[in-house]
């Protein structure tokens, strides 16, 4: 848990100090950001695929919902396709990921 001035950070402050990965080795910051929660304990608990449209269409894209069962939070994250992505969707067994 982060400490700061010997006091806890309140239940909405958590989510922000999610580990910021070092990135720029060609690899989409998406998929960094995702490894850093997975590894401080959060879970892919459903995916959902859609397609952007509009005058900001950015392409494919996935919803994640993310659940960490230690702090009993859910959040929702919007990341953009990549075959990286794909892949690690996959091996993590993600419900939802059209196969």
């Amino acid at each position: 848990m982060i400490a700061t001035h010997k006091k806890r950070i309140g239940v909405s402050a958590r989510w922000e100090h999610v580990q910021q990965p070092v990135h720029g080795t060609g690899q989409p910051a998406d998929y960094f950001r995702l490894l850093a929660a997975l590894d401080e304990g959060w879970q892919i608990v459903e995916t959902a695929e859609y397609l952007a449209h509009g005058t900001n269409a950015e392409g494919r894209s996935y919803l994640l919902t993310l659940l960490h069962p230690h702090r009993l939070l859910t959040r929702e994250w919007t990341v953009t396709y990549s075959p990286e992505m794909e892949a690690l969707l996959g091996v993590e067994g993600v419900p939802g990921l059209r196969k």
